[in-house]
């Protein structure tokens, strides 16, 4: 924003008196006249509170723009579901979106980037976390999203994949990012954007950590795409904005220092958007260049989005608000429910994301050992068994199935916590294919087992089925699925008294030490 001693009131056209407000005009890029007083507006639900405590909009009277943003959503679509009390996903962003523009207030949306993670940790796989970015961006476009910003997490999806799906999307969002040229795809990535929140004109940029770019490993990177010096082009796509915008945003995937350091050296950017170290943001944003400048970040996984609302007629121009995204935006949200828990999965289900996973070989197991489910330790362990019957692991397949949302069997981010063996050679494929492995079974834990129910007697075979307490707590075998997403209240010594099977079958029966070929769906055909 072009400035002078001091911080200048945000540029606005005055809409008609319907919306509160009178006419008046001026040139674009130049401060307009300050609006009549008027007795603020609250909102019906502003003194709502979060589940952080916090209240929402509490004393915005009726803004003349809002900027919403949001970013790192790192393939958190929406809560898995598993626990209580969970934040986030595009059901709820979009529930927000919709309740701020039923208040008319006018909104203008921008989001960081990093729509997923790297597709090579994904527990999902990474031909999931290709959908995944499908769905991302066409759920920002259905918010009708203004901007999303460069990012190097989901060019990991693949620098051509990305591209692609950049010319698929439609209109919006744009694809932004000063620093980094991609010929032939100049019509979906540009240097810089307008948009507006009402009349509140918004220029928007981003920039891309070249470190970061340089690191990325693609085959296409070289030549689909160019980058250069953040300082050789910010400057002079800051000048250009401040030519005919009133609030200038800068978006920057890198460090949250590099962000730091660009908006100090860039005084001209009103609203600096940093990536964030922790998954939960601090509450309020760090005030910069004798407060002209707002530096926010929204945190990690999609949890929390920040709305930054403009107020010209009053001293503070800028509010900001950090929200999260929790039960209070359950709402109908029924078009994007038909994106994310229909159409997703639907594409899940067609491209067999859950069939075609890419499995490998069990370390440590016994040679030769596969899995062949809880019923063939049954008639040997029957206590055992029983134990585990009663447990809520028994019961993970059906858990999915019972779930209202629909089709959770063909994800395999679920099935991989709700199944036995998922990714090794011998484990669960499908419902049909592998009956046999439905669920938490024995096998997740104490490995595949076909060798020992062949050869009870064979010690060996004993020794590598066997865990102590010790073991798995030292090698994090519950945290798996027991996670901080999925179970963050998990600890390890209460949950193992619920689970403690030990010594509770004897095995002084000769039958038992008889050895049988496991029954399944192979060996039965």
């Amino acid at each position: 924003m072009a400035r002078t001693s001091t911080r200048p009131i945000v540029a606005v056209g005055l809409v008609a008196a319907l919306l509160v407000y009178v006419g008046c005009s001026g040139e674009p890029g130049t401060k307009l006249g300050a609006p009549p007083t008027v007795k603020p507006t609250p909102a019906p639900d502003s003194q709502k509170k979060s589940a952080d405590g916090s209240k929402l909009f509490a004393n915005w009277s009726q803004p003349a723009g809002v900027l919403l943003i949001s970013g790192e959503q790192n393939g958190y679509l929406e809560p898995c579901g598993c626990t209580k009390g969970q934040q986030g996903g595009l059901i709820r962003k979009y529930d927000l979106s919709e309740r701020l523009t039923a208040r008319k207030w006018p909104l203008a949306l921008v989001d960081l980037g990093s729509l997923v993670k790297d597709p090579a940790a994904a527990r999902g796989g990474s031909e999931e976390s290709k959908l995944k970015f499908v769905t991302a961006l066409k759920a920002l476009s259905a918010m009708n999203y203004s901007a999303l910003a460069l990012s190097t997490d989901d060019l990991k999806v693949g620098v051509g994949e990305a591209l692609g799906q950049f010319l698929n999307m439609g209109e919006k969002p744009r694809i932004v990012v000063a620093n980094v040229e991609a010929p032939g795809f100049e019509s979906v990535i540009k240097p810089s954007l307008r948009t507006s929140a009402g009349n509140v004109k918004i220029g928007v940029t981003a920039v891309l950590d070249p470190d970061k770019m340089k690191a990325l490993a693609d085959p296409e990177k070289d030549s689909l795409l160019k980058t250069k010096p953040i300082a050789e082009v910010l400057p002079g796509v800051l000048t250009d904005l401040e030519k005919d915008t009133e609030i200038q945003v800068l978006m920057v995937q890198g460090p949250p220092e590099l962000a730091k350091t660009l908006a100090t050296a860039h005084p001209g950017f009103d609203v600096v958007v940093a990536t964030s170290e922790y998954d939960d943001p601090e509450e309020k944003p760090e005030s910069l260049n004798e407060g002209r400048t707002m530096l926010v970040n929204v945190g990690r996984r999609g949890k929390f989005v920040g709305v930054v609302g403009f107020f010209p007629e009053t001293k503070e121009q800028m509010r900001y608000q950090r929200v999260p995204l929790d039960s209070q935006f359950d709402g109908p949200a029924e078009a994007m429910k038909r994106i994310v828990e229909v159409d997703f999965r639907e594409m899940l289900k067609a491209q067999h994301i859950v069939e075609n996973f890419p499995r490998h070989g069990y370390v440590n197991g016994a040679p030769g050992a596969t899995f062949v489910g809880a019923e063939a330790c049954k008639d040997c362990h029957p206590k055992t068994y029983e134990k585990w019957e009663g447990t809520r692991h028994a019961d993970g397949f059906q858990s999915l199935l019972d779930d209202k949302r629909p089709n959770l069997i063909y994800d395999a981010e679920c099935i991989a916590c709700h199944t036995t063996g998922f990714e090794y050679n011998s484990g669960y494929v499908s419902q049909a294919a592998t009956p046999q492995l439905l669920a938490v079974q024995c096998e997740n834990c104490h490995g595949p087992a076909s060798k020992h129910v062949e050869q009870p007697k064979d010690l060996e075979l004993r020794k590598r089925l066997a865990l102590t307490d010790e073991q798995v707590d030292k090698t994090r075998l519950c945290l798996r699925c027991h996670d901080e997403d999925n179970s963050p209240h998990f600890k390890f010594e209460k949950y193992l008294k619920e689970i403690a099977h030990k010594e509770l079958d004897r095995y002084d029966n000769p039958k038992v030490l008889q050895g049988v070929a496991p029954k399944t769906p192979a060996a039965t055909k």
